[in-house]
Order: structure tokens, then C-alpha cells, then sequence
């Protein structure tokens, strides 16, 4: 291999292997000035957008991921990887919708393999804030049945004696 190719091909390999995911969109007739949008709303989630020609990717792929023979990818194929994978397949998807391309194609979730419609389901999962927000109101639940629970004699203290004057001033106003 030319000394270029192998440049290359390292270049690409040290990016894809720091990321646990990697989504594979064609992007052909997309214009520059949207792909540039994408690359963009991409990075503001912590994503990372790159091109690569498709024999050079599915040959890193193959070797450091351990990838079926079967498996590969076709057309004009950028790769999509780093960040929050569910804030990436949304701001994808979100992308998509507005301008029509690019088309999600599949990708790799820690070495699995997926299908354009189990990477499309991804962006349907709930965001990492909203789980954690999930997540701290269960943690918070069982404390706040808890506090009702031992505030509860004193309110019922307090609703009973405001009954009590209530009818103590309606007696004495008769």
C-alpha cells in the first residue's frame, strides 16, 4: 500500500476506534452549504462528521471491528461517530426531515452491525437529559412519599383545629 493510502487509513482507524458507535449516511446530492449545516448541528451535539472513500472505511471496519464478510457499504458514504450517539441520530433525523438528505444507511453499535432501521430507531430512544431527569425523580420519589407521610399528622392537626375554630366562631356568633 502507497504510503498516502496507509496515512489515511490510520488516520481514519485512530478516529473511528475512539467512538462506541458509528452511523453511515449517503449523502449524494446533497449540496456543500448543507452539508456544511450538517456538520454543524453534528458538532454542536459532540459529533463528528467525516468522508472517506467507501473500499478504505469497509476495510478498517473489516479489521478493526470484526465485521461479517458480508457486510458493506455502497454509494457515497460519510460516517458519523463521537458525542452522544441518541443527540446524533436526532440531530440527523431532525436534518433529514428538514432537507430531505441525507439517507441514514445503517451502522455499528459496539461492533453490531445495524440496519438503516434499527440506527432510524435510535433517534426515538430518549436524550441522555432525559433519562437522567427520569432517573432523579424515581431517586426522589420514595424520599418525597416519605416526608408527605410524616407531615401528614400535623396537617391533619392543623385542618382539624381550623374546623374546630370554625365552629367554635359560628357557635358564639349565634
Amino acid at each position: 500500500m502507497r504510503p498516502e493510502k496507509e496515512l489515511l487509513s490510520m488516520e481514519i482507524r485512530n478516529w473511528l476506534e475512539g467512538s462506541a458507535y458509528v452511523l453511515f449516511v449517503a449523502y449524494s446530492g446533497l449540496r456543500a452549504e448543507e452539508f456544511r449545516e450538517l456538520r454543524q448541528r453534528l458538532s454542536a451535539v459532540g459529533a463528528r462528521c467525516r468522508v472517506a472513500k467507501v473500499q478504505a472505511l469497509t476495510r478498517i471496519l473489516r479489521q478493526a471491528r470484526q465485521l461479517p464478510v458480508e457486510w458493506e457499504l455502497k454509494g457515497q458514504v460519510a460516517a458519523i461517530a463521537h458525542g452522544d450517539m441518541i443527540a446524533a441520530s436526532k440531530s440527523l433525523k431532525n436534518f433529514t426531515a428538514e432537507f430531505t438528505r441525507p439517507k441514514l444507511v445503517g451502522g455499528l453499535l459496539d461492533d453490531r452491525p445495524l440496519s438503516a432501521a434499527e440506527a432510524a430507531a435510535i433517534a426515538e430512544l430518549p436524550g441522555r437529559e432525559e433519562l437522567l431527569a427520569k432517573m432523579l425523580g424515581l431517586l426522589q420519589a420514595p424520599a418525597t412519599r416519605l416526608l408527605c407521610g410524616m407531615a401528614e399528622p400535623s396537617r391533619a392537626l392543623a385542618r382539624t383545629l381550623a374546623a374546630y375554630e370554625r365552629q367554635r366562631a359560628s357557635a358564639t356568633s349565634e
